[in-house]
């Protein structure tokens, strides 16, 4: 295959076949007895049932936060996503 078909195609989603577009979502966690939602995270959408998919630098960056998150003495935490 060329470069050129491969950046034509449509990317789909693994969960039920739908296009994907990039978005920002608001990913939910809980981490033993404490929640974060992590709110402006960038990821790919699926048009048709709304699933969110991150990139791996994304992921990367999503686990440096919630690290840094361990050390908080609060119940709930509300972060937005900033690259970097």
């Amino acid at each position: 295959m060329t470069g050129k078909e491969e950046k034509n195609k449509v990317k789909q989603c693994p969960l039920c076949g739908g296009a994907m577009d990039d978005g920002i979502t608001t990913l939910p966690f809980l981490i033993v007895e404490k929640v974060v939602v992590i709110r402006n995270v960038p990821a790919e959408i699926c048009a048709d049932c709304g699933e969110a998919y991150m990139k791996s630098h994304v992921v990367g960056e999503i686990e440096r936060l919630l690290d840094r998150l361990e050390e908080l003495h609060s119940e709930v935490s509300i972060i937005y996503y900033k690259a970097a």
